[in-house]
């Protein structure tokens, strides 16, 4: 349970002087007797089995519940969680890597450090990513010491990252122990609040940890729809290394087993969450380890779908029970019962056909559509979008292809009002052929619009023509047409003007630039090395 705003609980304090009062007043008051009670004709037939104090209590009795609900209700109460489809494009990985002592183990092949075969095997993997231009992921590289310190954030410079790598040490930071979990936490962070991307977290560790807090930060990660993949390094026999004091020898191992045991408990505690591998090992000594990394990322043009939890908003309960509170004051002590005579057969008849009408009246797909259309009528595009995909999910099931068509349509309107223009097309080029005439020209239209923009005029113009092959009388799709015809002349004629040969001097060109960029990088690569910093306190235990 969470909650939003917690000093809103401090409206309750009213109560007291509240009831303190009416307690007062109505002590005050207790000589209304049964008699007066009696011959007052504006007191109802029900107010006789009670005397005046106890109206006074009962009434102030609901009415301090209804106060409490609205409370409960403003205080902005979160329990329990529901998933929540997310569209994704393109993947953002956080690269974690522990610089703890325990890293300068050199048990590694070729007799190299931990750390150093760390930054050998990112490198490595960014080589990779790199060769990829449809790929284009976008790295952050997170430090696991302290509190975590995020070194880079999200960037596809992967020059200044490759500057870092060469340069790592357990002297970056004198910061004591190994927090694994807060470096975790910390590259969550690292990625921007509704990023279009998937992230993704490597964390390069031997499993070593001094705090305890890897398992809540997966089960955070979990949570969020963001999977976790732990890259060991080391052996899994001892090996000797210094503490931070620079004195002080200690053991250490590659905790594989430890790891494993750690994410097989989590991964049966997460049944609920609907992320596929969420966590996984990766032993770096075996072979095709950096395939089951690389596998994992989706290229830029690739489009899939995430599932996020989300915590449950509960005001609408409490504002549901506060109104029920607040009615059951004047129905309990207000109402005169012996006015009514309430037939039983015909009110049980209308309850039922009342509940027919509610329960069967429309199925789901039908409500998330229009809750979908509510809240893009709202311009709440993100929860239409959620909606929509929710309601596509459940079509495709079913194999119910109308709302397939229509979830689709809406779903790129979605996207193209929160200028995702390259998913609204996508999703507009899955409507099937057989789609109504209206949508289909809107579709077609819509992506004129989306090509317009991006500069493409003679696909515009295409989609344009599509349009009015549906409906000829479309005023603004004519015009639209005509401004594309027009642009592609111009484009025509800037392309043939921007014809120069090439320059004789072209390779002198680039060596200069690569001149340039090795300075550049060797600059970076020094400014991390005089980072380093002499620990002079007592670091026994820091390994």
């Amino acid at each position: 349970m969470t909650c939003a705003r917690p000093y809103t609980f401090l409206a309750l304090l009213l109560l007291i002087p509240a009831l303190l009062i009416i307690i007062f007043k109505s002590r005050k008051c207790s000589g209304f007797s049964e008699k007066q009670m009696r011959f007052n004709k504006s007191i109802p037939e029900l107010r006789r089995i009670f005397n005046f104090r106890q109206l006074v209590y009962i009434r102030t009795f609901f009415l301090s519940l209804s106060w409490i609900m609205l409370t409960c209700a403003a205080s902005g109460l979160y329990w329990g969680t529901y998933q929540v489809p997310v569209q994704k494009n393109g993947t953002t990985v956080s690269f974690v890597f522990d610089i703890s002592n325990s890293m300068n183990a050199t048990d590694c092949p070729g007799r190299l450090s931990r750390l150093k075969a760390s930054s050998i095997f990112a490198q490595k993997l960014i080589d990779k990513i790199s060769e990829n231009p449809a790929n284009s992921s976008s790295i952050s590289v997170i430090l696991a010491k302290g509190d975590g310190v995020t070194a880079i954030p999200v960037t596809q410079d992967y020059a200044i990252i490759e500057s870092l790598l060469s340069s790592l040490s357990s002297s970056l930071m004198t910061v004591p122990g190994s927090s694994l979990g807060k470096g975790i936490l910390k590259a969550k962070e690292s990625f921007p609040a509704n990023f279009s991307s998937a992230g993704r977290i490597w964390l390069f560790t031997d499993g070593e940890e001094t705090d305890g807090h890897l398992k809540n930060a997966l089960v955070e990660c979990i949570k969020t729809g963001i999977p976790v993949s732990i890259i060991g390094f080391g052996q899994e026999t001892e090996s000797s290394v210094l503490a931070g004091d620079g004195k002080t020898s200690v053991q250490t191992a590659l905790r594989k087993d430890k790891l494993l045991s750690l994410i097989d408990e989590i991964q049966k505690s997460s049944e609920f969450y609907m992320n596929q591998t969420p966590v996984i090992f990766v032993d770096s000594n075996e072979k095709s380890s950096a395939m089951k990394l690389l596998s994992q990322l989706k290229t830029s043009d690739g489009q899939f779908v995430s599932y996020e939890a989300k915590p449950v908003p509960r005001y609408k309960l409490f504002l549901f029970f506060a109104l029920v509170f607040f009615i059951l004051n004047y129905f309990v002590v207000e109402i005169d019962y012996s006015k009514f005579k309430i037939n039983i057969k015909k009110t049980i008849a209308a309850s039922s056909l009342f509940a027919l009408f509610i329960f069967t009246g429309c199925n789901s797909n039908t409500l998330k559509i229009l809750k979908g259309s509510y809240a893009f009528n709202q311009k709440q595009y993100g929860h239409s979008v959620s909606c929509f995909l929710d309601t596509l999910e459940n079509a495709k099931l079913t194999n119910n292809l109308t709302v397939a068509d229509y979830s689709l349509f809406n779903l790129g309107t979605s996207y193209l009002m929160l200028e995702e223009n390259e998913a609204a097309l996508i999703k507009y080029s899955e409507i099937s052929s057989d789609a109504p005439d209206i949508v289909k020209f809107t579709t077609f239209y819509n992506c004129g619009v989306i090509c317009h923009k991006n500069g493409q005029f003679e696909e515009a113009a295409d989609y344009f023509k599509k349009a009015l092959s549906l409906d000829n009388s479309n005023i603004d799709a004519k015009i639209n047409l005509e401004l594309s015809i027009q642009m592609t002349n111009v484009d025509a004629k800037q392309n043939e003007a921007e014809a120069i040969p090439v320059s004789t001097n072209e390779t002198s060109v680039l060596d200069m630039e690569n001149e340039i960029f090795e300075t550049i990088k060797e600059n970076d690569k020094n400014q991390w090395k005089n980072s380093e910093t002499q620990q002079t306190q007592n670091l026994a235990n820091d390994f």
